[in-house]
């Protein structure tokens, strides 16, 4: 009697593993790839505009483009070498691929704002100057 119970035990076993491995494991590993990508990508979509949108809020542009008329090319590396960190508020409760996703598209953003504007400050100014040396060749030449 005990030799046939321990069998049906074991024979009940290896029908639960067979049915995990044939019917459940392919319909979970189908909801993954249906759901799982589109999941982590909605996310980290949503990290990156969260980032890009506090990136805009926090970066003024209106400071880089003086630091690019007064520092010309200097301002414009400065603002391109410089590392921007996201204020910890925005990360707090959220999930460590998030945070590394805010992190990088927050970076990339402030980056991409500084030196933007930078140049721009670099370029009006060098304009300016131009058009200074212009006048000043023009007045020397008429005397």
């Amino acid at each position: 009697m005990k030799g046939m119970r321990a069998r049906s035990r074991v024979v009940a076993c290896i029908a639960a593993v067979l049915v995990y491995a044939l019917v459940l494991l392919p319909i979970s590993s189908e909801l993954w790839a249906a759901t799982g990508p589109t999941l982590w990508l909605q996310a980290s979509q949503d990290a990156c505009a969260a980032a890009k949108a506090q990136a805009q809020a926090d970066v003024n542009g209106a400071t880089w483009f003086a630091i690019g008329c007064l520092g010309g090319v200097l301002g414009w590396i400065i603002a391109y070498v410089i590392e921007s960190n996201p204020p910890a508020t925005a990360l707090v409760g959220k999930s460590p691929d998030y945070v590394a996703q805010y992190t990088d598209c927050y970076r990339i953003e402030a980056k991409r704002i500084r030196s933007k504007h930078a140049l721009n400050g670099c370029l009006a100014a060098t304009g300016l100057e131009l058009v200074l040396y212009l006048l000043l060749v023009v007045a020397a030449s008429s005397e």
